[in-house]
């Protein structure tokens, strides 16, 4: 058993002062006043301890790239990496490419469930793609952008009894009775680099769609006669990832978001191979990318992911949004864990739940994984 105390402990929703949290055998035994226990306490300092971040779109970090390297390997390493900002769980993240790269990642996927389940880091994977739209491809290739056959539905299906997954899609791609077979096999689907309009895509919301991914990039604006996506996304209860590097997004729509969906936004760094190194250049979906005014951009410009972690991001939340520390360790943890269905173990210090704590010093938004 071992006991834990910092000036806060952020339990989900609040912070709370003068608190122990006690942890047996994996799991969150108590917390408890400090005056009321009696055992040893290891008194972290004037940081907070939070449950441990969940990033759902991690392409790769140390030095490594999902898409590149698909295999077990990589995922340790982005593991290994992740811990030194935080993040406890993540879903590793494969954009548009082969088909057989697809299967190859869900193969890997099921390879490490098989060895660990979903306590060590990867709590399943994140399909950005290859079912997305040619218009709002980003940096994604056109060349292995598909349409969605039921063939190939059912082969992404047959590993959703191994692992949870998460795919991004064009909804304006698929028929609606594909995205009810999808919703009705526990797949947790994201509306993302998609043209659709307004009505489309609240169609897809009506039918089981839970989520966007990265707001803003890479979907229909938000226009006088066409709200697009965006705008089906702010006029429902959507929940919507963000990625919060002061690049991908201007901070004036960070705070707007959070208005508008105090309880369904979520952090996510899109984080590529160079972060957590020095790296300076890299290969991404075929194309060489480069670090540039912390930026990972082609020879044109175009965004391929983010040098970013999830304090970092928090961080920015805090000092460049000004959004509260609650709100900004919520987006963290507390709101990924639900969207992926897993807040009744992950993402708050409560009785029960699984104890992936973090402790951030509050000076400098380090971590350090308890």
């Amino acid at each position: 058993m071992k006991a834990f105390a910092a000036k806060y402990i952020f339990d989900g929703k609040k912070l709370l002062e003068s608190q122990v949290v006690v942890i047996e055998n994996g799991l969150i035994k108590d917390i408890i006043d400090k005056s009321k226990f009696s055992g040893f306490v290891k008194h972290l300092g004037d940081g907070v301890i939070t449950p441990g971040f969940i990033d759902l779109q991690l392409n790769g970090c140390g030095g490594v790239l999902f898409n590149e390297q698909i295999s077990t390997n990589t995922l340790e390493v982005m593991r290994n990496t992740w811990l030194k900002f935080g993040t406890t769980g993540f879903l590793p993240t494969l954009i548009t490419s082969d088909f057989k790269d697809v299967i190859s990642a869900l193969n890997v996927t099921k390879e490490w469930f098989d060895k660990f389940g979903d306590s060590n880091g990867v709590l399943g994977i994140h399909l950005e793609g290859p079912f997305i739209s040619e218009v709002k491809n980003g940096i994604h290739p056109k060349s292995f952008i598909i349409k969605p056959t039921n063939e190939l539905l059912e082969q992404i299906i047959s590993y959703r009894k191994y692992f949870p997954i998460k795919m991004t899609i064009a909804i304006e791609k698929f028929g609606l009775e594909q995205i009810k077979y999808l919703v009705d096999n526990g797949v947790v689907l994201s509306i993302g680099h998609s043209n659709a309009d307004y009505n489309t895509a609240e169609i897809a919301i009506k039918m089981g769609v839970t989520t966007s991914t990265h707001m803003f990039n890479a979907m229909s604006g938000l226009t006088g006669r066409n709200p697009g996506v965006i705008g089906a996304v702010l006029s429902s209860n959507l929940y919507t990832g963000v990625i919060v590097d002061m690049l991908h997004v201007d901070s004036s729509n960070i705070k707007l978001l959070q208005k508008l969906k105090p309880s369904q936004v979520y952090l996510v760094t899109d984080a590529v191979a160079p972060t957590g190194t020095d790296i300076t250049e890299f290969k991404f979906a075929g194309k060489q990318l480069y670090i540039k005014d912390g930026k990972c951009i082609d020879k044109d410009g175009v965004l391929g992911g983010a040098i970013l972690t999830m304090n970092h991001a928090i961080r920015n939340c805090v000092e460049n949004c000004s959004l509260s520390l609650e709100e900004s360790l919520a987006m963290a943890s507390t709101i990924p864990a639900r969207v992926m269905g897993m807040d009744k173990l992950l993402g708050k210090i409560k009785i029960g739940y699984r104890a992936d704590l973090v402790y951030m010093d509050l000076a400098d938004f380090e971590c350090e994984v308890l």
